[in-house]
């Protein structure tokens, strides 16, 4: 048997699958979608800025939530007023007073980043 040299091995750690390797893989940051209960989301109250309540009009970007915000049990929380959002699965928004520029990342609760 030969000895292993550089190049055979770089050759065959090159042809292992990224799952496998010995490596991570690169780190995702990843943000949870904001949602309004059924009271705050209910006829023209869904309209309204979930950040500042203003009426938005006809810019509406998705608000965001944190990590701290959007995981477990705290993500099934109104991003308005913190109740129980239940089955109503209405998103929030935020308008162009609050979402623009590098503000529409940020978390809707907090203020956070919310990459």
């Amino acid at each position: 048997m030969s000895p292993l040299s550089r190049r055979k091995f770089l050759t065959a750690f090159i042809a292992i699958p990224a799952g496998i390797a010995l490596f991570p893989s690169v780190a995702r940051a990843e943000h949870y979608a904001a949602m309004l209960c059924g009271d705050c989301g209910f006829g023209s109250k869904k309209d309204n800025c979930a950040h500042c309540g203003k009426w938005m009009g006809s810019t509406r970007i998705p608000a965001r939530l944190c990590s701290d915000h959007g995981f477990g049990s705290k993500k099934d929380n109104c991003a308005v007023c913190g109740k129980w959002i239940g089955s109503n699965k209405q998103r929030a928004y935020i308008g162009d007073c609050c979402g623009f520029g590098s503000k529409k990342d940020n978390c809707v609760v907090c203020g956070k980043w919310a990459p």
